[in-house]
């Protein structure tokens, strides 16, 4: 059924080797290899060794009986062996511990054949039926190989599965407790700074609350013509007065108080990120532990805990990141000249009959005692504090899709 029989064109115009490399990974061959000689020609032998070579296929010898002769051979006496099978012994392809007459091997693998009497052409049929045999069983080997596999897959994700349903739980409840202390421990950090920062920042105000009155009562005004008759100023020229007062004295006392905050802010910093990583290496020994010391696939099993590991580590990071980047001296700075500037807008002012010195020195003493040490110190740290809350919130709620 479904058979082709391809007959070699003469070598002269294609070769053996290349007839059957057309079709020897398309079919399943059986290769027949008649002999009209009594002996290989050397032509024979080169194209065998090419066949071998580059197939390694089973072949059946024929020996075509010679024109004219009897189709009943007769028999050889003994352990006479005709050159023929002699030579094919020497190319390899008959040996002496398999039978050529065509009874199957101890391994039952195809093994090539010589038939040199007519009558044992029928062997054929015994040949073909051991090389598909062959074939048949090396596809059931392989498609047992796959099996096997697919089936160690099967039971190995089954293991791994309930192994991670037992400790995985553990796992992210622990590093959910370590999360709660980093924020509780920042927490406080952030509230024991709030005093520090508030006597920072009046211990500032005065030493310079002289200086900066003494610059106020002595600014010029840009853009403002002040009379020197003593007439007085209208209400919007006062309100550019008062605008440019604020202005120096929020300039230079952001300058005064920021470049001391920043300190303070970087030891927040500086807290923040040891403590971070302190919570982090606690976590990575914690799964380092959690391995089980028993596992087969151990070398598995330490890859998958490691990415797991590293990608709760990341969440962490990437939660409380924006921490680490908020406190740097720029942003203070803005910060507290925001702060500073919403206080002292908040005062209600007079207009005056004239523009004087005194007035501008009461101006700028009004604006300075107008600042509140502790409303700055509780601004700075209430904004660290929101932006953790944040923090906080951002890695519960990966963590519930972690788990999910």
């Amino acid at each position: 059924q479904e058979v082709d029989v391809v007959v070699a064109p003469c070598r002269g115009f294609q070769s053996a080797e290349a007839t059957l490399g057309e079709y020897v990974n398309q079919v399943l061959p059986v290769v027949v290899f008649a002999i009209s000689e009594a002996e290989l020609s050397s032509s024979d032998e080169s194209e065998l060794r090419g066949i071998k070579e580059k197939f390694s296929l089973p072949i059946f010898f024929f020996k075509v009986p010679e024109s004219g002769a009897d189709l009943i051979s007769p028999k050889k006496t003994g352990n006479e062996k005709s050159s023929l099978y002699c030579q094919l012994m020497d190319l390899e392809y008959l040996s002496t511990n398999h039978c050529s007459c065509g009874a199957p091997g101890p391994d039952a693998d195809a093994q090539s054949m010589l038939v040199e009497q007519s009558e044992k052409l029928r062997l054929l049929s015994t040949f073909s039926r051991q090389v598909l045999q062959k074939h048949l069983v090396e596809a059931a080997t392989s498609l047992n190989e796959v099996h096997c596999r697919c089936l160690n897959i099967f039971i190995n994700q089954a293991f791994d599965m309930q192994r991670d349903l037992q400790i995985t739980p553990k796992r992210l409840e622990y590093t959910r407790k370590k999360e709660n202390e980093l924020y509780e421990s920042l927490m406080n950090i952030a509230n024991r700074k709030q005093e520090e920062m508030k006597d920072m920042i009046v211990e500032t105000l005065s030493n310079m609350k002289e200086e900066l009155l003494e610059d106020a009562a002595n600014m010029e005004f840009k853009d403002i013509i002040i009379p020197e008759n003593g007439e007085p100023v209208s209400s919007k020229d006062i309100k550019c007065c008062i605008k440019q007062i604020q202005e120096l004295i929020i300039s230079r006392l952001n300058q005064a108080v920021a470049n001391k905050l920043i300190s303070s802010v970087d030891y927040l910093r500086e807290s923040f990120v040891g403590t971070l990583e302190r919570c982090l290496k606690s976590l990575e020994e914690s799964w380092e532990v959690s391995v089980h010391p028993a596992r087969s696939l151990e070398k598995s099993k330490d890859v998958s805990v490691h990415i797991t590991s590293n990608y709760l580590k990341q969440i962490l990071n990437a939660a409380y990141h924006v921490e680490v980047t908020f406190h740097s001296g720029s942003t203070v700075t803005r910060m507290l000249w925001e702060q500073i500037k919403q206080i002292i807008q908040r005062i209600t002012w007079v207009s005056p009959p004239a523009i004087t010195s005194d007035w501008k020195r009461k101006v700028a003493q009004d604006a300075i005692e107008s600042l509140s040490a502790s409303k700055l110190a509780k601004s700075i740290c209430s904004q660290f504090r929101t932006r953790l809350n944040s923090s906080h919130e951002a890695f519960a709620a990966s963590l519930r899709q972690v788990s999910a």
